[in-house]
């Protein structure tokens, strides 16, 4: 039961995860790029780079984004939330 719990945890996205990954998926649809850090530090709140680069990699650790490391805005989207 634990075990279950865990990964349920893992796979469920917190709401402010959430809010961000909505903010990934529209910008994506609107502009047809992703959003630059601090683009989504602005809509965020959060105060540093650092916020949305941990932000970003829990989402990515929880299976809903693919992060490619240097390369500027390079995101792609792997879930779809209702």
């Amino acid at each position: 039961m634990a075990n279950n719990y865990r990964r349920l945890e893992k796979e469920m996205l917190t709401p402010r995860q959430l809010k961000l990954f909505k903010y990934l998926v529209a910008y994506k649809k609107k502009h047809e790029i992703m959003p630059k850090f601090d683009e989504i530090r602005e809509y965020m709140s959060i105060k540093s780079k650092s916020g949305v680069y941990q932000m970003l990699g829990y989402i990515e650790w929880k299976g809903y984004i693919k992060r490619y490391p240097a390369h500027a805005r390079a995101i792609t989207i792997l879930k779809e939330v209702a």
